[in-house]
């Protein structure tokens, strides 16, 4: 009956030992050298026609401590090659869409903070490809970025990436 214990024992040992460190089901980019960087990551990046994909727009800073306070920004596209099927909910101070531009490949979004936001997404979506080039016109646009707290404005050190990555792409 000890033996029994024991391997009991090790076996909750072992598990919570593993449990240290939670994995994010949506990997992130490395944080930058300097600044803060704002990326756009798809799930699929070779996503055919009739397929869903979610798209992301994600920002890192080079200073772990930094807190996004607030935001405005424009998620760019090809209607005719992406269709804007719905937000995904992010829940995580007050953040607003504005779909109504979806029609002409542009959706507008924003969100506010007093103490920042955990969540280092801005926005999500899914939508339904239409063309093979879907994501050849995929682009990110911001407006403002500022810091919690201390309300800094964040947009001159801010670097927006022009190039879409794919979510198996970003290293976790």
């Amino acid at each position: 009956m000890l033996p029994l214990r024991i391997i009991a024992m090790a076996i909750v040992l072992v598990g919570a030992a593993c449990a240290d460190e939670p994995t994010r089901p949506d990997p992130l980019p490395p944080p930058p050298e300097q600044g803060v960087n704002a990326y756009v990551i798809v799930d699929n990046l070779q996503a055919v026609a009739g397929q869903s994909v979610k798209v992301r727009v994600i920002v890192r800073s080079a200073d772990a401590n930094l807190k996004v306070g607030s935001y405005t920004g424009r998620l760019h596209f090809d209607p005719a090659a992406l269709q804007y099927k719905a937000e995904v909910a992010i829940n995580d101070g007050l953040r607003v869409a504005n779909p109504n531009g979806a029609g002409t490949g542009e959706i507008r979004f924003a969100g506010a903070s007093a103490t920042g936001f955990a969540d280092l997404t801005l926005y999500s979506a899914t939508f339904t490809v239409k063309a093979a080039s879907w994501s050849r016109d995929l682009s990110l646009q911001m407006e403002e970025l500022s810091a919690a707290r201390s309300l800094a404005n964040l947009s001159p050190r801010l670097q927006v990436q022009r190039t879409v990555l794919a979510a198996d792409q970003v290293k976790p």
